[in-house]
């Protein structure tokens, strides 16, 4: 006998939903570029010894990038520095053509929310408990009454 098929969890529901880091699939391009610059380095090391500075600097970007939701507000940290921002202080989130989320505040601050991209939106809602709202995961109106939000066409 074989257990029972188990659905594997995907990438994008982690186990901490209020924590947001960018994909760790950028420690693959660091590996890459780690891979490309080993033969030029090695065969001048004076001229091109710099080039090993490019893989980890970004490195350090990708594992320092995230944005941490909690009961407190919301906790920014990029390669530099952190910052947190009080609940009462968020005024929306705006999200731009490319890049990460951005976070406006009552001071019309737009802060960078590392990790954090549209298709992020739902797991937003969910990890700033309704403070941050999805407008594609709301409730049917009051004149549908089927689960995928189509008007009723019996008549009731």
């Amino acid at each position: 006998m074989s257990a029972p098929f188990r659905a594997p969890h995907p990438e994008s529901t982690p186990t901490d939903r209020a924590l947001f880091r960018v994909n760790p699939m950028s420690y693959a391009v660091i590996a890459i570029v780690v891979l490309a610059i080993l033969w030029p380095v090695s065969a001048y090391p004076v001229a091109l010894g710099w080039l090993v500075l490019l893989p980890i600097g970004f490195g350090w970007w990708v594992a320092r990038t995230n944005t941490r939701l909690d009961e407190d507000g919301v906790h920014l940290s990029t390669w530099r520095a952190s910052r947190s921002v009080p609940w009462e202080e968020v005024k929306g989130v705006l999200f731009p053509k490319n890049g990460f989320a951005r976070l406006v505040t009552t001071a019309d601050d737009s802060l960078t929310m590392g990790g954090v991209s549209f298709h992020d939106l739902p797991r937003l809602s969910v990890a700033s408990r309704g403070r941050i709202r999805d407008p594609y995961g709301a409730a049917p109106t009051a004149g549908t009454s089927r689960t995928d939000g189509s008007p009723r066409t019996d008549g009731a």
